[in-house]
């Protein structure tokens, strides 16, 4: 094919259309040496508009620069084939097989061993046939019959081909179902695997939580029985200090009440409740009923010489009631007991203690009244 070199600004030209087309850099850098070497812009074009991958476009261009004619690469660049196949319909169409002879076969879809294959055998035909016609002469002409015989026998082989390309055909179908049959289940194992990932993420997560709640609950059980600890030895020492202060507090009551009177005559000491719930120590002294006078006597002592004209006075006189019967007497008059609730007490029977509880209670219906 005769190549002549354009101007630059062409090329230049054709570069920017094809960029505009979308071509690849990688493509346009090969198409501007086509450019370069003198191809016309219509046969670059055949595979630079294309979109091949690289390998295809150098593939083309190569047979492209071994001066093939524009009906082959047409038939390349239009029938879909791989670099190899492309090599294979050039390097017979080299060899003296017509294009016509490359599109058949092209056209069956064959992969490239049995387009190899097929090819041969046109080849071959082509050969035997070209060798019969160089023979023939008047004398020795080759029969009919050996011509219908070669071409039985190519349509044979032909036959042949086409089934084992259905075969193939057939193959590639099984192996398309097979592999999509793959990818699915290797999507699900994907997804399995997705799912496993995010079950072990949440059971950690949860083995976590409940180590994290059983060390809070160790440490607050630590806790508790510290706690417990603490008030325990709070309450000994609590036991521990009322219990010495009780026996100060009784220590303390004995002697003061030695030192407030004399124990000499006296044979015991009584426990008096006060008005405010205080305990008082009384010294006591067993003694037999005294007169009237001697009871005067006591209670002038105890209420004073004032009051010797009270009802009080006379009330006491002859009830027998002992020093600390007195002394509750006393206690109800400071307690705010009536002159009625007095002379009650007096004559109630009761003994010391029981009169120190009487007061009480009416000291104490009075405050809720």
């Amino acid at each position: 094919m005769e190549t002549r070199r354009p101007e630059n600004v062409q090329i230049a030209s054709v570069i920017v259309e094809l960029k505009d087309r979308g071509c690849r850099d990688d493509v346009l850098k090969l198409a501007k040496e086509d450019l370069e070497l003198g191809y016309p812009k219509e046969l670059v074009a055949m595979y630079a508009e294309a979109g091949w991958q690289m390998d295809r476009c150098r593939k083309f261009s190569s047979i492209m620069r071994a001066n093939s004619d524009g009906e082959l690469l047409r038939l390349l660049a239009e029938g879909g084939f791989n670099p190899y196949q492309m090599q294979l319909l050039a390097n017979y169409y080299d060899k003296g097989v017509a294009v016509a002879q490359l599109s058949d076969v092209g056209s069956k879809g064959l992969t490239a061993y049995d387009m190899e294959q097929a090819l041969k055998l046109v080849y071959q035909a082509n050969r035997e046939a070209g060798a019969a016609q160089g023979k023939e002469s008047p004398e020795t002409e080759m029969p009919q019959e050996q011509d219908v015989s070669k071409t039985e026998e190519l349509c044979q082989r032909e036959k042949e081909l086409e089934e084992r390309q259905e075969i193939n055909n057939k193959q590639a179908s099984e192996n398309a179902k097979l592999r999509t049959k793959v990818e699915s289940l290797e999507k699900q194992v994907r997804e399995l695997e997705q799912e496993k990932a995010g079950y072990d993420s949440e059971k950690r997560s949860i083995l976590e939580e409940r180590d994290r709640i059983y060390r809070k609950n160790q440490i607050l059980l630590e806790e508790k029985e510290q706690l417990i600890a603490d008030l325990e030895e709070v309450q000994k020492e609590k036991d521990g200090l009322e219990q010495s202060l009780k026996g100060k507090e009784d220590k303390e009551m004995v002697q003061a009440a030695k030192s407030s009177r004399d124990m000499g005559n006296h044979d015991f000491v009584a426990a008096i409740k006060g008005r405010n719930g205080e305990t008082r120590l009384v010294p006591m002294e067993r003694m037999s009923r005294r007169k009237p006078e001697g009871i005067r006597a006591f209670a002038e002592k105890i209420f004073g010489k004032g009051r010797q004209g009270s009802g009080l006075i006379k009330q006491l006189t002859g009830k027998g009631l002992n020093p600390a019967q007195m002394e509750q007497v006393r206690m109800a008059i400071q307690a705010g007991l009536t002159e009625q609730e007095v002379g009650d007490l007096i004559d109630s029977g009761f003994s010391a203690e029981e009169m120190a509880q009487a007061v009480e209670i009416v000291v104490a219906e009075k405050a809720y009244q």
